[in-house]
Parts: C-alpha cells; sequence; structure tokens
C-alpha cells in the first residue's frame, strides 16, 4: 500500500523505540537504584541521554542549554514501576502527575460509542440465541466476538477485565459482558502521557491500561511540572484556545477530549499532500501557511468536446491542471471525503508555502465522528461552505473557457458569421420612405459569405459566356449608373432623351453602352471566326523566324525584308491576344 505525506514524515515507531530503550538504560538502572536523584555528578551523567527525549526538548527555555535543563528537570522526577494489565489511571479522574517511559508500553482507552455498544449487543444476543435452552452453558468473551473483532482487540479489552471474565463483571469498563471502552492509541519509551490534565486543570480523557510485562517510568507532580514545563503548559494552553476559537459552541471539556487526536505537522513549499484517485486518510487543520487545490482535465473534456474513452488517447494526451481554489490560514482541506466515506479523493492538493497545520488520521476520526457528534456538526458545515465553493468554481472556469472557444472560433472561420445579403435596389433606396411598420415576412434572410458564394456560383452558371451584359464597371460608371437610378424614382419617367450638346460622360451614357455592346459583339464574332486562323498563325510563328533567318545569311536585303516581318508578327498578335471584355473607358 502506497504511504501517505504524513505516514511519509512519521518516525517508524520499531525503530525508534529501541533506540529510545537504549540510550535510556543507564537513566534507568539509576533510577532503579536511587527512586529519586539529586547529585550534582549524577544528573549532570544523565543529562546528554535524556536531553534525547521530546517532551524535555519541548519544554526547554530559549536561551537554556537542553543539558542544563535536563539535569535540573530530572532532579523532580521520582521512579515507579506498573506490571502487565495495570491501570495507570482512569478517565475522569483528577490529574496530578504526568508519566514519562523509561521502559514499557501503554494503552491508551477512551469510551466507546452507543453506536458500537449496540452492535456488541446484537452479537451476544444473536448468539445466545443458537445455543441449546436446555443446556447452561458459560459464555466465553473470546469465543462470542472472536469472528467480530480482530484478536489485538480482544487481548487489549480482556487485559481490561484483569483477565476475568466479561460476562462476571459490571464496573465502569464492562456492562453484562460488552466492553464499554476501546483502545485508540499507545505509548512506549520515551515518550510522555497525562500533561494534558495538568496543563488544562481539566480531568483525565482517557484511562492508561499497562499493556507490556512491565512498566518503568519517571513522574513528575502538578507543582514541579508547572514550574519546570512553563513553556510547555503556555504551548497547550495556546492550542486549546486556538481550537476553541475554530469549535465556536463547543463546551471546553469536550474540546480536551477531541484534541488529542491532532497533531502538529510542517509542510515545505510545493509538496504534494495527495492527487485526485487516493485513498483519504487525514485532513488537515491550516494553522498558517497556504494550499492550492486543483483537478486535471482532459483537454476535450475542458472544451465540451465529449468523446469515447480510449486507454491509447489517456497515454498520448497530457491532462491540462486547473486550480480550482488555494485556501489558507483556519480552514480545513479533506475532510469532505471522510465525511462521505468517499474511497477516493476527489482534488489534488498541494502546498503552496511553508505550512504549518493540524493533521488527523483516518482512524482517529472515525473515533471522533461517534463519540463527539458537536464536533461533526461543525465540521460538516465548514466542509460544505468549501464544497460549494469549488463546484460553482468548477461551473464557471468550464463555462468561461466554452465561451472563449466560441469567440475563438468566429474568429478563425468567419464564414461562420452571418452576412446579409442586399440587392442593388435595395442598396439604394430611401429608407426614409418606406412604412414604419415592417412585417417579419417581409424581412430578408439573414445568409452566411458561404451560402452568398454558392448562390452566386449558381447564378453565374446560368449566364452565358456570350452574353452582352459581360463588361466590368469602374467605380465612376457605378456613381453615374446611381445618379440615374435615383432620377428615375424621382421623375418615374424612362431615360431622357440624348442630348448631343451635353458631354459624354454625363448625358450620354446610355447611348454610350450602346456603342460599346455594338462594337464588343462585333469585336467577339470577328475572334469567333479568325480563332482557328489565328492558332494555325502562332503555331507557325516559330517556323517563319528560323526560316527567316537562315534565309537571311544569304540574302543581302535582310534588313528591310525583317522589318516588313516584324511588322505582320505583331499585327498577329495584337489581333490574337485582343480583350474578350471591353471596359467603358473612354
Amino acid at each position: 500500500m502506497k504511504k501517505s505525506v504524513i505516514q511519509d514524515q512519521k518516525v517508524d515507531d520499531n525503530q525508534q523505540r529501541k533506540k529510545n530503550e537504549e540510550n535510556l538504560k543507564i537513566p534507568l538502572n539509576l533510577y532503579r537504584s536511587y527512586t529519586r536523584i539529586t547529585q550534582q555528578s549524577l544528573l549532570e551523567e544523565i543529562a546528554p541521554m535524556m536531553s534525547q527525549i521530546e517532551f524535555l526538548k519541548k519544554n526547554c527555555p530559549e536561551g537554556t542549554k537542553i543539558e542544563e535543563f535536563t539535569a535540573q528537570a530530572c532532579s523532580y522526577f521520582k521512579y515507579e514501576q506498573f506490571s502487565k494489565g495495570q491501570i495507570v489511571f482512569n478517565y475522569g479522574e483528577y490529574g496530578d502527575k504526568v508519566y514519562l517511559i523509561l521502559l514499557g508500553e501503554v494503552g491508551v482507552f477512551v469510551s466507546r460509542s452507543q453506536e458500537e455498544i449496540s452492535n456488541d449487543r446484537e452479537v451476544i444476543e444473536t448468539y445466545k440465541s443458537n445455543l441449546n435452552p436446555f443446556e447452561e452453558e458459560v459464555l466465553d468473551y473470546e469465543t462470542v466476538f472472536k469472528k467480530k473483532k480482530r484478536a489485538q482487540d480482544l487481548q487489549s479489552e480482556l487485559l481490561l477485565a484483569s483477565q476475568k471474565n466479561p460476562f462476571e463483571i459490571n464496573n465502569m469498563y464492562f456492562k453484562d459482558g460488552i466492553c464499554l471502552y476501546k483502545k485508540v492509541f499507545q505509548f512506549y519509551s520515551g515518550q510522555a502521557f497525562g500533561d494534558m490534565a495538568l496543563s488544562s486543570d481539566k480531568p483525565r480523557t482517557a484511562s492508561i491500561l499497562v499493556l507490556s510485562d512491565e512498566l518503568h517510568v519517571l513522574t513528575m507532580n502538578r507543582q514541579d511540572f508547572k514550574s519546570v514545563g512553563e513553556r510547555s503548559i503556555k504551548e497547550k494552553n495556546q492550542t486549546f484556545e486556538y481550537f476553541l476559537s475554530i469549535f465556536v459552541g463547543v463546551s471546553k471539556f469536550i474540546v480536551t477530549k477531541f484534541i488529542q487526536y491532532f497533531q502538529k505537522i510542517e509542510f515545505a513549499p510545493q509538496t504534494i499532500l495527495w492527487k485526485e484517485g487516493d485513498e483519504p486518510r487525514f485532513f488537515l487543520l491550516i494553522v498558517r501557511g497556504r494550499v492550492e487545490i486543483y483537478r486535471s482535465y482532459d483537454e476535450d473534456a475542458l472544451h465540451g468536446k465529449l468523446k469515447e474513452p480510449s486507454i491509447f488517447q489517456q497515454k498520448i494526451k497530457p491532462k491540462k491542471k486547473v486550480t480550482l481554489s488555494q485556501l489558507s490560514d483556519n480552514s480545513f482541506v479533506g475532510e469532505a471525503e471522510l465525511i462521505d466515506n468517499n474511497p477516493v479523493r476527489l482534488y489534488s492538493c498541494m502546498t503552496s508555502d511553508n505550512t504549518l497545520a493540524y493533521y488527523m488520521e483516518s482512524d482517529a476520526f472515525n473515533i471522533v465522528r461517534k463519540n463527539h457528534p458537536d464536533f461533526l456538526k461543525i465540521l460538516k458545515e465548514k466542509s460544505f461552505v468549501i464544497r460549494s465553493y469549488l463546484l460553482k468554481r468548477e461551473k464557471y472556469l468550464f463555462e468561461n473557457i466554452q465561451k472563449q472557444d466560441k469567440a475563438m472560433e468566429k474568429l478563425q472561420y468567419p464564414d461562420s458569421t452571418n452576412t446579409e445579403r442586399v440587392t442593388v435596389d435595395e442598396l439604394y433606396r430611401d429608407i426614409s420612405k418606406l412604412n414604419q411598420k415592417i412585417l417579419r415576412s417581409q424581412q430578408k434572410n439573414m445568409f452566411t459569405t458561404t451560402d452568398i458564394v454558392n448562390s452566386n456560383n449558381l447564378i453565374s452558371k446560368k449566364i452565358s459566356p456570350q452574353s452582352e451584359n459581360m463588361f466590368i464597371f469602374h467605380k465612376k460608371q457605378i456613381e453615374l449608373l446611381k445618379q440615374k437610378k435615383q432620377s428615375q424614382i424621382k421623375s418615374n419617367s424612362v431615360i431622357p432623351p440624348i442630348n448631343l450638346q451635353k458631354s459624354i460622360s454625363q448625358n450620354n451614357f446610355a447611348l454610350e453602352c450602346q456603342v460599346l455592346k455594338s462594337y464588343r459583339r462585333m469585336r467577339f464574332q470577328q475572334f469567333q471566326a479568325n480563332r482557328e486562323v489565328c492558332l494555325k498563325i502562332k503555331s507557325q510563328i516559330g517556323s517563319l523566324i528560323s526560316t527567316q533567318l537562315r534565309s537571311s545569311s544569304h540574302d543581302s536585303s535582310y534588313p528591310q525584308t525583317s522589318n516588313e516581318f516584324g511588322k505582320r508578327i505583331k499585327t498577329l498578335q495584337d489581333f490574337y491576344f485582343a480583350k474578350t471584355f471591353i471596359t467603358t473607358n473612354r
């Protein structure tokens, strides 16, 4: 199974336990001999070894050497020993000591939820219903729950019963054969416990049971702890006040119960906390820093193009990273999947800055959600706000990207834009004289540029190439046609008679067009009649030139003959390359 980023930063418990046990051998022997060490020479001897304990490192005041502080703190410790199955202290008791383990292991037990208790009761009733009613059998706890609980949990619960039959015990831990507590954590050599009750002056929030054959600890009373662990107490109080500000409305006692499931951790920038599709194993409460939530999308899905999934396309085409949000101080991250029991992560998460946070693992979260509904209610409310924002943000990004795609398509493919089709009559129509009421049926349909081109191609195919109307208009002639059209609308009469005294370009335009048309028709007929002759002449030009050049080497009259021949060739070329379209330029 792939490790999470939290597990990567955790120290291996087995290795750390062995290291601590080896390091604390000498202090353990000395404390077993003296119970309490007050000699300065002995304190200085054990100070380098005891200074490796994390509990003493955290409580060392700033500006003080760790070995000097450790030597002073060790003078307040007192040696105690416990045996396997012995309870160090019970849930709800008033705390008066802090414990530092030199050798051994203990389990932390908290109360079970009503749901878990009901499930155990159903298991017992089902087991009893399968027994022979005519025979009295003594229920065996291990036999009843053998298939329902893990072997480790059964052994710890039997230890809690002091190796007695739980069906014969009725105390704070067992009732009618049902265990009311369960193990959630354990401490080993080099670790300390019990300081929470001394820092907050609250009752114990858990029971401690010895799991190893022997437990060797150093204890420090409340008064000495407050003088030595001033820094630790201050830090605990700050943590307590911080969680009270986050979980508004939750009582202080409940906060002290679930605060122990949170652990502090730091991340460097650009640390990937989890990826989309990973198994959710923890969630974070950001104290200081910033994290980025993002998803990876296929290009086709991002641009709204739905295609059939293909294994090969997923390998070839890389996915595009889209940032959905950035969360900072006092924000929860990664809790949504744990609340909904989702088996995979819906988003990816990465730190953007140096980030300090509290984390809670999935196993601890399942315990807290069952035992502390107030905590779960507030967490759901905060999670709903974040999830709603992420969904809106994702929808907004998709809409903007697809709008941008449509705008880019219009720029790249102008044929898709609508263009109005207007005739010459409509172009020069006087709009002021039209009826103001225009029905929808009278309006022209909108055509694209492609439609207009296709329509013009169809019209051009119907026009004969010998049409008399095929001549080119210039801008000056278009202006004259416009003036003519407007004059026709005003007078509602035919073209006025030609006045030969006036300028041709202004008043004799119709006559000029008729003359040019007839001239063009005559030239076109001549061209059709002489086309074959022209082609033959052109094909024979090369041979005539070569023949003339050969004869010029023997004929002394070459200059005169060549001039006549050149004029003839020029005449033939002018005739052959005559324009088929005659303009109306004068």
